[in-house]
């Protein structure tokens, strides 16, 4: 029954848990396409270029070009719109310092491949459409024209809640603004409330994006849970523990207020140890202005590439994310497959419990994450415990057990029984 569905995929951009949704779709037997902005075919055009390019350059290329290639994805099936994408990808490079450009960029890229997915539903008909948020507005608008069925993927809390968070951060904290992207169009926000209304079925990766949800007027009947998944193969704890007195803090995520770092960096500073370590791995959104005052009090590494980041997370001793709204961060997936301790918020949509797994702070709270960095420090065996049961609470999450809670929520939906 499954392979007589034809199912229609489109995100106009580039994300780890886009590709292994798009792959989950494919092995469970649906007759899939992927339509979007850029992807790498290692067999297609694009490798056959690369290979005209000078050695000494290649391999730089090469790296980036896999971060938009997914091996379980079969390729013949992709649709791509590279263009925008590549104009998107410039936009955010060239103007990172200016966040209004990149953003501006990111909306027409979503219009004009929204757009043309719209214009494949419409020709093609497809049985069902799985769609992002803030980029499936005509495409939705075409499937119920064709009686084609629809789900909304939503990728992070609602944005009618999380523009509000965010406007509110940026008062408090005039030095990050330019890092938050708040103050969305009412436009944008009313799309996003559209596309909600109009899906059939909403994909939720955690309860707290469940909870933005609800607040908006969704019926909870509607939203399916959808957690996210970690490869456990790769992000595992290392083979031998590091004994060099440094107590590690990692971070791995956008340099973004959004993330909550003032908080954390504020905690670390007060608390002084300089036996404490804070890394914050990740690309620099704005100016960086707010991180002036904690110079000398974290490591900043710029991205790393997902295929190479797993010996980061080997490296710490704790991982960080008190992050303000969110979907569910892989990231934190990461660190509690690696076995390591989290310190986190509800807003950051893990799977995280307090006290279990790690160690859960209210939003905004300095005090409370100090607190947590302080416990995990200074015993050795709460945060060996907390970061054994935070590797086998990952093992319940791996992207098999995404494919198998995903294939029931699609079956109901259109009716396979």
């Amino acid at each position: 029954m499954r392979a007589q569905t034809p199912v229609l995929i489109g995100h106009p951009g580039a994300a780890h848990f886009i590709y292994e949704m798009v792959a989950a779709v494919e092995a469970l037997g649906f007759d899939s396409r992927f339509e979007t902005g850029f992807y790498y075919d290692p067999q297609g055009i694009w490798a056959r270029l690369l290979a005209r390019v000078p050695e000494s350059y290649r391999g730089k290329i090469e790296r980036e070009l896999k971060r938009r290639s997914f091996p379980s994805i079969d390729a013949r099936r992709v649709l791509v719109h590279p263009i925008p994408e590549l104009a998107y990808v410039a936009a955010a490079r060239l103007a990172n310092h200016r966040p209004a450009v990149p953003k501006a960029v990111m909306a027409w890229r979503n219009r004009y491949i929204d757009s043309a997915i719209a214009g494949r539903i419409r020709r093609e008909k497809p049985r069902l459409f799985i769609g992002h948020d803030t980029s499936a507005i005509r495409s939705f608008e075409a499937a119920k024209q064709n009686g084609t069925l629809t789900v909304l993927n939503q990728m992070i809390g609602h944005l009618a809640v999380g523009d509000r968070i965010l406007r509110e951060e940026a008062a408090l904290h005039p030095d990050w603004a330019d890092s938050l992207h708040a103050g969305a169009p009412q436009s944008e926000i009313e799309q996003c409330l559209a596309e909600a209304r109009m899906a059939d079925a909403i994909l939720s990766p955690s309860d707290y994006v469940t909870q933005t949800l609800i607040e908006v007027g969704v019926a909870p009947e509607r939203i399916h849970l959808q957690p996210f998944g970690v490869r456990v193969d790769r992000f595992k704890p290392p083979e031998t523990v590091r004994d060099d007195g440094i107590f590690r803090l990692l971070y791995v995520g956008q340099i973004s207020q959004r993330k909550g770092l003032k908080y954390v960096l504020e905690a670390v500073k007060q608390i002084g140890d300089r036996s404490i370590e804070l890394v914050l791995v990740g690309g620099l959104v704005g100016e960086g202005r707010g991180l002036t005052p904690y110079e000398g009090w974290y490591r900043h590494v710029r991205n790393v590439p997902h295929h190479e980041v797993e010996k980061l997370f080997q490296s710490a001793d704790a991982f960080v994310y008190p992050s303000l709204h969110e979907g569910s961060a892989l990231a934190i997936f990461e660190g509690m497959a690696t076995g390591l301790p989290v310190i986190t918020t509800l807003n950051s949509g893990s799977m995280v419990r307090d006290g279990i797994e790690g160690k859960i702070v209210p939003i905004r709270s300095v005090e409370a994450i100090a607190e947590a960095i302080l416990t995990l420090k200074n015993d050795a065996d709460l945060r060996g415990a907390l970061g054994r049961a935070a590797r086998v609470r990952a093992l319940g999450f791996t992207w098999g057990h995404y494919r198998d809670r995903l294939g029931p929520v699609l079956d109901g939906v259109l009716g396979i029984g």
